[in-house]
C-alpha cells in the first residue's frame, strides 16, 4: 500500500460527500442522507473507489464514539424532567408498543426470539438529528406537537443505553442467555455509578485546574481523553464503546463546562462522525437494493406504517387530539442514527443475516430521505382530520376541562396557547377584571392551570367547533399565543368566518409570515423578530443618548423602508 493511499481516499470521501450534501440541501435532505449515499458511491459496490477500508473503519469508530459523548453532553437531564410527561409518557408508550410489535411480528413470521427482540431495538429509535433540525427550521419546537416529538425522540436515545448493554448478551448460548442478559445490564449499571462518580467527585477539580490554564488545546485534548477513555474503560468491560461514551456524555451534561466541551468538541465530531455514516453506506449493496427493490420499498413503507401507528397511539392514549398525533407519528416514522449503530453492533454478533441487513439498510435510508417530505406535508394532512370526539371512549381525555363545559361569557377574550405569552395575557386580564377564556391542546397544562382556578379548556383553538364552545361568536377578541405558523393562518381564518367582527390578535415568530395572516383575516400580528429588533435598536440609541419615543420613530421610518425578505 502506498503511504498516500489514505490521504487520497478522506479526499475523495469528503469531496463527494461536499458535493452530494450541496446538492441535497436544494432538496432540502439532510447530510446524514448525503453521508450514506456517499458511502453507497464510492464504496466496494458502487465506484470503488476506496482501498484503505480497515483505517476508514478505526476512523468511524472513533467518530461513533466523539457524536455519542456529545449527544449525552447535550442529554440535559433538567430538560428531561420539564418534559417529563412527554418523555415517559409518550416515549415510553411508542418504544414500547414498537418493540412489542416487531417482536410479536418477527416470530410470527418464524424468527427465534432473540433476533425478533433485536428487530425491535433497531426500529424503535428515530433520527433525532433529523427530526429536530427540520422542527427548527420550521419554528415548530416550541409548539406542543413539537415539545411532544422531542419528548420521545430523548426517551428513544435514553432506551439506547440499555439496548447497546443488552445486544452482545443476546448472542450469548441459550442456557445462560438469561444470566448473560442481567450480568450486561448489572455491568452497565456499574459503568454507569462509575462514571457518575468520577464525573461528580474527580471531574470538577480536574477541570478546574485546566480551566484556570487558559489553553484551549489543553481542554480539548482534556474532552477528547475523558471521552475516549471512558469508551475504552466501557469496552474492556464487555461493554460497548458508543454506551461508555454516551454515559460519559450524559454525566456531563449538568456542569459548567459542557457548552464549552461541545463547541470545542464539535469539529471534531462532525468530521469523523461523517466517516461513519459513509461508512455504513459503503456497507450497503447497491446490486442487492436494485434486485430487491420491491422488498425495500414495502418493508420501509412497513416501517414507516408501524412508526405512525405507534406514534399516534402513544399521544392519543395521553389525550391528544387526533390531529396532532397524527403530526407526532409522521415526525418519528423514520429509521434513526442509532438503528446502524446497533445494526453494526448486532452484524459483528450475527444476530442478523446478510440479506436482512441489506435489506433494513436500504430501507432505513428509503425512511430518512422521506422524512422531510412527510414532516411538510403533516400539518395539511392533519388539517383534514375531524375533531374526532368518539375517540375518547377509547382514549382519554381531561374530562374536566372538555370544550363541551365552557361557560356562558359575552364580550370575553379567548386566549389560544398557554405558554409563557398566554400566561402573561392571563394574568392581566385577570388583574383586570376582563373576562376570558383559555383554549389549550397540553392536557397536562389544561389539568394543572385548572387547579389552580383557570378558566381553561382542552381543545384546538384553530377549529371552528371548538371556538364556537368557546363562545366566539360573543367574544370581543381572540389572542392567538401559539408559535405555529402552519396552523395559525387556518386559525385566523376560521375565527373571522365564524365572527366577522372580532378582533383577533396573531404572534408569530417571523416577519415573513405577517402578510399571509392578515390576508387570513388577523386585525393584528406580532412578529417576535420584529419586536426584538425594535428593543435591540431603542436600547442601542439609548447609550447615545436618544429619547426612546424618537429612536421609537426611527425604527419605524426604518421598516416602513425595509424591503420584504422573500419567503424561501
Amino acid at each position: 500500500m502506498e503511504r498516500h493511499d489514505l490521504l487520497r481516499d478522506l479526499l475523495i470521501l469528503f469531496g463527494s460527500a461536499t458535493l452530494i450534501a450541496v446538492v441535497l440541501h436544494r432538496v432540502r435532505q439532510s447530510t446524514i442522507v448525503a453521508y450514506l449515499l456517499t458511502g453507497m458511491l464510492v464504496g466496494p459496490f458502487g465506484l470503488r473507489l476506496i482501498t484503505n477500508h480497515e483505517a476508514i473503519e478505526l476512523m468511524a469508530e472513533i467518530g461513533v464514539v466523539l457524536l455519542l459523548f456529545t449527544i449525552g453532553v447535550e442529554f440535559s437531564l433538567e430538560k428531561l424532567v420539564r418534559l417529563r410527561r412527554a418523555v415517559l409518557g409518550v416515549g415510553s408508550r411508542q418504544v414500547g408498543l414498537t418493540i412489542l410489535i416487531c417482536l410479536s411480528i418477527a416470530l410470527l413470521i418464524g424468527y427465534p426470539w432473540r433476533q425478533s427482540l433485536f428487530w425491535g431495538f433497531l426500529i424503535a429509535t428515530s433520527s433525532t438529528a433529523l427530526v429536530l433540525k427540520l422542527l427548527f427550521d420550521r419554528q415548530e419546537l416550541e409548539s406542543t406537537h413539537g415539545r411532544t416529538i422531542l419528548g420521545i425522540l430523548l426517551f428513544q436515545d435514553l432506551c439506547v443505553v440499555p439496548m447497546m448493554a443488552v445486544i452482545p448478551a443476546l448472542a450469548a448460548p441459550a442456557t445462560t442467555i438469561a444470566l448473560a442478559i442481567l450480568l450486561a445490564l448489572g455491568r452497565a449499571l456499574v459503568l454507569m455509578a462509575l462514571v457518575l462518580l468520577v464525573a461528580h467527585y474527580a471531574f470538577p477539580l480536574l477541570w478546574r485546574h485546566i480551566v484556570l490554564l487558559r489553553n484551549k488545546e489543553i481542554f480539548l485534548l482534556a474532552t477528547i481523553f475523558f471521552s475516549l477513555g471512558t469508551a475504552w474503560v466501557s469496552g474492556a468491560l464487555g461493554l460497548s464503546v458508543a454506551l461508555g461514551a454516551f454515559l460519559a456524555g450524559m454525566a456531563l451534561s449538568e456542569s459548567q463546562y459542557a457548552h464549552q466541551m461541545i463547541s470545542e468538541i464539535l469539529p471534531f465530531r462532525d468530521s469523523f462522525g461523517s466517516l461513519f455514516f459513509i461508512s455504513i453506506g459503503m456497507l450497503l449493496n447497491l446490486e442487492f437494493a436494485r434486485a430487491e427493490w420491491m422488498m425495500v420499498v414495502f418493508f420501509a413503507a412497513g416501517i414507516i406504517a408501524l412508526k405512525l401507528l405507534t406514534g399516534m397511539t402513544a399521544a392519543l392514549t395521553l389525550g391528544f387530539p387526533l390531529s396532532m398525533s397524527l403530526v407526532v407519528g409522521l415526525a418519528v416514522a423514520q429509521v434513526g442514527e442509532f438503528s446502524f449503530i446497533l445494526l453494526r453492533q448486532g452484524a459483528g454478533l450475527n444476530l442478523i443475516s446478510e440479506s436482512d441487513y441489506q435489506t433494513f439498510l436500504a430501507a432505513a435510508v428509503l425512511t430518512m430521505m422521506l422524512t422531510p417530505l412527510i414532516i411538510q406535508f403533516s400539518p395539511s394532512m392533519a388539517a383534514w382530520l375531524p375533531d374526532v370526539h368518539r375517540l375518547s371512549r377509547f382514549f382519554p381525555r381531561p374530562d374536566s376541562t372538555h370544550p363541551a363545559q365552557a361557560p356562558p361569557l359575552q364580550d370575553h377574550v379567548i386566549i389560544c396557547g398557554y405558554g409563557l405569552n398566554g400566561r402573561l395575557t392571563a394574568d392581566v386580564l385577570q388583574q383586570m377584571g376582563i373576562p376570558y377564556l383559555v383554549l389549550e391542546m397540553n392536557p397536562e397544562t389544561v389539568r394543572s392551570a385548572a387547579a389552580q382556578g383557570q378558566p381553561i379548556l382542552f381543545g384546538d383553538g384553530s377549529q371552528q367547533s371548538i371556538l364556537q364552545k368557546a363562545g366566539v361568536g360573543q367574544a370581543r377578541a381572540v389572542v392567538y399565543a401559539i408559535s405555529d405558523p402552519f396552523v395559525l393562518a387556518r386559525a385566523v381564518s376560521n375565527a373571522r368566518l365564524v365572527n366577522p367582527h372580532l378582533a383577533i390578535i396573531a404572534r408569530t415568530k417571523r416577519l415573513e409570515d405577517v402578510p399571509a395572516l392578515e390576508r387570513a383575516g388577523a386585525s393584528q400580528v406580532v412578529a417576535e423578530e420584529m419586536r426584538a429588533a425594535e428593543e435591540i435598536i431603542i436600547h442601542l440609541l439609548g447609550l447615545f443618548d436618544v429619547p426612546r419615543k424618537r429612536a421609537f420613530e426611527k425604527v419605524q421610518d426604518a421598516r416602513a423602508q425595509m424591503k420584504p425578505t422573500p419567503v424561501r
